[in-house]
């Protein structure tokens, strides 16, 4: 089961205190942050024993010794828990209110039409896996809009807002790019670094890197943070995270593999923190 709870709890706990900065002229309960922290934490959850069951066959094939495959964890009681997930969400949709309803049904629909691959062509995953991962990716930028409809129980999203939705999507891409770089290549041929070499893929983590330093820049202005200085902060968290990214290229093992996610999850964090205490 490839689910980091702790590094994820982190990451989703350093996005729940910039919405409590972003809306922070709203008057909204704590509860309801806390819920929706809840909530996400649960549906991504579900997301991942959703693809570890679609891709069950593929990873027997080419992952024999992960958890699932090698019988560490029992599938079938991992489905079990699934379904107590998704009665769970629609209990917390149901709390939240009429609007966070209606944003989960397509949002949960989203969900169940990945499970089948979107009932595209078997082929489909292998010759368009860029587009097949940007179309799954989608459904954390519909996350984004249900937390923030469910919070503000309104379907009004001002400037600020879209600009912080985009911000934790592009960071969410940055984050799947990692998970998809390795220094050797797969027998599955489904990672980046098998269509886009090492170098090609590290480019285009680079490039996601960027976007989010943007992202982090212009919501800093929105949110009158001193613009140089949320330059300054953004230029070092970003020179850092290429570091590690620079290393892991050069020497290719698993102890700079650790020290490139140690750069991801920093960045993503700091950038974080410098929306929170800018």
């Amino acid at each position: 089961m490839r689910f980091q709870i702790i590094p994820l709890i982190v990451l989703l706990f350093t996005d729940l205190i910039v919405i409590k900065r972003i809306t922070n002229d709203y008057i909204i309960p704590d509860w309801k942050l806390y819920t929706c922290f809840l909530f996400t934490l649960i549906y991504l959850f579900h997301n991942r024993v959703a693809d570890d069951k679609r891709d069950f066959d593929f990873d027997l094939e080419h992952y024999p010794d992960r958890h699932v495959q090698s019988g560490q964890l029992d599938i079938h009681s991992m489905i079990k828990v699934s379904y107590f997930l998704i009665g769970l969400m629609i209990l917390i949709a149901i709390v939240l209110g009429r609007l966070s309803q209606i944003i989960f049904l397509p949002l949960i629909v989203y969900t169940l039409v990945a499970k089948k691959d979107f009932f595209l062509p078997d082929d489909f995953k292998i010759k368009r896996l860029f587009t097949y991962n940007f179309i799954n990716m989608l459904q954390l930028l519909f996350l984004q809009i249900f937390v923030y409809v469910s919070i503000l129980n309104s379907f009004q999203i001002n400037k600020t807002i879209l600009i912080h939705i985009i911000f934790v999507f592009l960071l969410s891409i940055q984050v799947e790019i990692t998970r998809k770089i390795k220094p050797t290549l797969s027998s599955g041929n489904e990672l980046y670094s098998d269509r886009l070499t090492m170098k090609g893929s590290l480019i285009l983590w680079g490039v996601s890197g960027a976007l989010c330093g943007l992202a982090c820049v212009w919501l800093s202005s929105l949110i009158q943070i001193d613009i140089s200085k949320a330059i300054a902060f953004v230029i070092a968290i970003q020179s850092f995270s290429f570091l590690t990214g620079y290393f892991f290229y050069i020497y290719k093992n698993s102890k700079f593999e650790n020290l490139f996610w140690l750069g991801l999850i920093s960045s993503y964090v700091l950038q974080n923190m410098v929306l929170i205490y800018g």
